[in-house]
């Protein structure tokens, strides 16, 4: 990583609580959605994980070194894949396995030289 790419540790704590509140509200309104099992993936759980949205990106931000542009970064890319695939359903089922693909996607894309 670049020396002017360093985490910001104090734009990490503004930053990390308001993607997960993006997602989070993301999950809330798509929970109650049954998902057809002909649209189940790779990224859906069998149930969700007890670890919060919040907690999950924090534990990432800590320990992956990444840069906070790949946090927004990541929310792109889910965007871009709920826009691509209409049957995609992100809730509680994936959103962890989605967060964590998005976000090292994007650091290979962002941080990597």
């Amino acid at each position: 990583m670049a020396e002017d790419m360093k985490p910001n540790e104090a734009r990490r704590k503004k930053l990390v609580p308001v993607l997960a509140r993006v997602l989070a509200e993301l999950c809330k309104r798509n929970d109650h959605i049954p998902v057809d099992p002909s649209h189940v993936t790779k990224f859906h759980a069998l149930r969700a994980p007890a670890i919060s949205i919040e907690d999950y990106l924090q534990r990432i931000s800590k320990y992956s070194g990444c840069s906070e542009e790949c946090f927004i970064l990541s929310l792109i890319y889910v965007d871009r894949l709920i826009n691509q695939n209409q049957n995609l359903i992100v809730n509680s089922l994936c959103v962890h396995r989605l967060i964590i693909t998005s976000i090292m996607l994007a650091a290979k894309f962002f941080d990597d030289q």
